[in-house]
Order: C-alpha cells, then sequence, then structure tokens
C-alpha cells in the first residue's frame, strides 16, 4: 500500500494534531491515520508483517473518524500494531471499513515522540472546498 500521505500537523498547547488532505474523504481519513502514527515513529522505515481489516459505525462523519482513528490506537496499544498504512474500502451510510498494514511491535522501532493517548473531538472538522478534502483532529498525548 505505499503511497504519497498529505498531511499537515497541528501545532496545539500540549497536545498534537494533524489535518489529513486528500481527493475525498476516505483519503483525507487515511491520511490523519497516517499522520497520527507518524508523529511516533517513521513509518516508511518499515516493511508491513500484518494485514488486517477493521470495521466501525458511526452517526456521523465525525464520529466515524474518531473510531476509525481510535480503533487503530487500540490496534496499537492492545495488539501490539504499529499500523504503517491503511486502505478504506467503504465509507458510507455510519459504516467505515479499511485494510491495515501494520509491523509488529519490538525493539527495532525507533520512536520519535510522545505516544497518542486518545482521539478527542476537540476542534475536530471534516471540510471540502474545491474538491479537496481536509480532516482535522487532535490527540491527547
Amino acid at each position: 500500500m505505499k503511497r504519497e500521505h498529505r498531511f499537515e500537523v497541528v501545532e496545539h498547547t500540549a497536545d498534537v494534531g494533524v489535518v489529513g488532505i486528500g481527493n475525498s474523504m476516505a483519503e483525507a481519513f487515511e491520511n490523519c491515520a497516517y499522520g497520527m502514527f507518524s508523529q511516533m515513529a517513521e513509518l516508511e522505515k518499515y516493511a508491513p508483517e500484518v494485514h488486517k481489516q477493521i470495521v466501525v459505525v458511526g452517526s456521523d462523519n465525525e464520529e466515524l473518524l474518531q473510531k476509525f482513528l481510535t480503533e487503530l490506537l487500540v490496534m496499537f496499544d492492545a495488539d501490539g500494531l504499529l499500523p504503517l498504512d491503511v486502505e478504506i474500502t467503504e465509507l458510507s451510510c455510519g459504516r467505515l471499513s479499511a485494510w491495515v498494514d501494520a509491523k509488529k511491535i519490538d525493539e527495532t522501532i525507533e520512536w520519535l515522540g510522545p505516544q497518542i493517548k486518545a482521539v478527542t473531538y476537540h476542534q475536530m472538522s471534516i471540510e471540502e472546498h474545491n474538491g479537496e478534502w481536509r480532516a482535522k483532529v487532535i490527540f491527547d498525548v
């Protein structure tokens, strides 16, 4: 799944955030996920070892984004997997389905910064302007 990822880091007083940018809402969500984990490790350095599907449901797009990123954090914390890339295969009618390429967390990973603990709704936004989607998320560290 190695692809170019477009995201911007959002400066925040005590936390960290990203804006995922894409030609579709799904691509913007994918880039939020990549941006989130790129704050912790240089993802392009590692080869995927696990290919796993995740599915989340939500009542609106903000809830879908929050649950999607939270599910990836659960994969990181509980399953010991570092998501390297994500491909959303369905994003409609309150349902998001995605395939995740991940690396098993081990001593070879060089950590960059603080671990992200949670995905917040604080300042969350999902917007489309002139065919470009931007999804903004702030994370607790």
